[in-house]
């Protein structure tokens, strides 16, 4: 995985999530609308920045549905937050259940994109490549990464969660189903920090955490969690 920003402005482009109005997640990261059909093939191709992601390019732009904009006091803090912006993107991943790309970068905004544009490929493994729309942020959606995006952000910190968010995010790029659901339990039992009796602690856990003030929605949820 590369990133790279010759100025103190970058744009990640990305796809699987769609929003309508600018919302601030972090300092010098804001989320975007952004909108890559002005582009065609060959324009696009002309902007690569390496032969080698002509294919990322050519797969990925038509499916550009918003943006990370990074800004920073040099090129080197703004490719540092360009780095660390995938991190943005798996846990947005995870708290809206979609899978999100964040395959390409370029050094100007997806609507300004033209053949006198730097557009390069971020890594080359297609993740995010499916025919699955956009997940659209509502009202809500916003008004709550307004409000509590940074909490989350800040939980990031803390191993377990970090490991929880990073398996149920990239759980889809697994062609087996088993492999798939394995990761989401490694994310589970990594959040409730349970290495012994795993059956037993993980439901009843899971069980407090959902229903704490609720005795019989608790049985219930354990019992399923334990056949789960």
């Amino acid at each position: 995985m590369k990133n790279s920003a010759k100025n103190n402005e970058t744009f990640v482009l990305l796809n699987g999530l769609s929003v309508h109005v600018d919302i601030q997640i972090a300092d010098g990261i804001a989320l975007q609308p952004a909108d890559t059909s002005h582009l065609d093939f060959n324009t696009a191709i002309s902007a690569c920045s390496q032969p080698d992601d002509i294919a990322v390019v050519a797969a990925f732009i038509p499916r550009v549905s918003s943006q990370f904009r990074i800004t920073a006091v040099s090129p080197r803090e703004a490719s540092i937050l360009a780095w660390n912006s995938s991190w943005d993107a798996l846990l947005l991943s995870a708290i809206f259940q979609t899978e999100i790309g964040f395959n390409l970068q370029s050094d100007s905004s997806a609507c300004d994109l033209s053949e006198d544009s730097s557009l390069r490929a971020i890594h080359r493994q297609m993740s995010g490549f499916n025919d699955a729309q956009p997940y659209k942020l509502t009202s809500n959606d916003t008004d709550w990464l307004s409000k509590h995006y940074i909490i989350a952000r800040g939980l990031m910190e803390e191993d377990s969660f970090q490991t929880a968010v990073h398996c149920l995010s990239t759980h889809h790029w697994h062609p087996h189903p088993r492999i798939k659901l394995a990761m989401i339990w490694a994310g589970i039992e990594g959040l409730f920090g349970a290495s012994s009796e795993i059956r037993f602690r993980i439901s009843l856990y899971m069980a407090r955490f959902l229903f704490p003030d609720d005795e019989a929605e608790r049985r219930s949820v354990f019992e399923r969690v334990k056949k789960l």
